[in-house]
């Protein structure tokens, strides 16, 4: 039985690559697509790429295997639906009062959860190639997506690697933000403003909490941005709302920090049941999957 006064805030993350590599993988595979619902499988056999496939797999499964850890629910009464903007909640059981969120970025499915009910998670894969671009060439390119203080910043930086990191440290923030209050995709996101602390060490092990968001020139009081790295190739943003229970960790400890822990596939699947038994213990699904073409990560 889970415990209703726990802290319900985690930070996990599942490395696709590493996924690929497990020796038992088509069979992790194939009771994975059986331990999610019928409805949910359906978007899979659609895409095209074997990673996209994965990490939605993974995705599913990691929502599923958080509400069971923080209900205490059976598995097969589990079952999540989306808003009218398409962002996924906790259906059944019905009234629970914390927030989950996912993002797939790069190698990793990650996921963030909170004691509250909107939190965002976001990662970005720190990218070097831009279509041979410059980096301020590309900056260029997405500026109007960007506030004037944003530009500054990125523009601002002493290297083109300083520069992009700075992009994708914003672009990061703003999708975390979207989906914590979900709005979903903004047709202007330079409405939406970030501010920085230029002191900040914003680098792989830090955990800054310092920076804010203005929202069409009026800043946003209610929100707290956790910004961390995942490896040295993929940063991380974490969007929750400031007003917490006193149950939660961050209520009792200003200074706490959680950073994202390494999950597996086979992580994932403990405890999980059989909900949409498929012909031949799913030989369709594995031979569909292997079929896909491979993306580069």
């Amino acid at each position: 039985m889970a415990d209703p006064n726990s802290c319900k805030c985690n930070r996990w993350m599942v490395s696709l690559a590493k996924t690929f590599e497990l020796d038992q993988f088509d069979n992790l595979y194939r009771r994975g697509v059986q331990c999610i619902s019928e409805e949910e499988y359906s978007r899979i056999p659609q895409l095209r790429h074997r990673e996209d496939a994965l990490a939605c797999l993974i995705g599913k499964l990691l929502l599923r295997h958080a509400a069971k850890k923080f209900t205490g629910c059976e598995w097969k009464d589990i079952k999540f639906e989306k808003t009218e903007k398409g962002k996924p909640y906790l259906a059944s059981p019905a009234g629970t009062t914390f927030g989950l969120n996912i993002t797939h970025q790069g190698d990793y499915v990650a996921f963030a959860s909170s004691c509250s009910s909107k939190v965002g998670v976001d990662f970005m894969r720190l990218d070097t190639e831009r279509n041979n671009q410059t980096a301020d060439e590309y900056i260029n390119s997405m500026a109007s997506q960007a506030s004037p203080e944003e530009l500054r910043m990125m523009r601002s930086q002493p290297t083109e690697a300083m520069k992009m990191t700075v992009f994708y440290r914003y672009w990061c923030l703003k999708e975390a933000y979207l989906k914590a209050t979900g709005e979903g995709i903004l047709q202007d996101l330079s409405r939406v403003d970030f501010r920085v602390n230029p002191s900040d060490r914003y680098k792989h092990g830090c955990f800054v909490t310092s920076t804010y968001v203005n929202l069409d020139g009026e800043k946003q009081d209610g929100w707290i941005f956790e910004e961390t790295f995942a490896d040295l190739k993929h940063s991380a943003a974490v969007c929750k709302e400031r007003k917490l229970p006193r149950t939660c960790i961050f209520k009792k400890d200003e200074d706490a920090k959680i950073f994202f822990s390494r999950v597996t596939l086979e992580n994932l699947l403990e405890g999980a049941e059989i909900i949409n038994s498929m012909q031949n213990n799913a030989e369709e699904a594995i031979e569909g999957f292997r079929q896909k073409p491979k993306r580069a990560f």
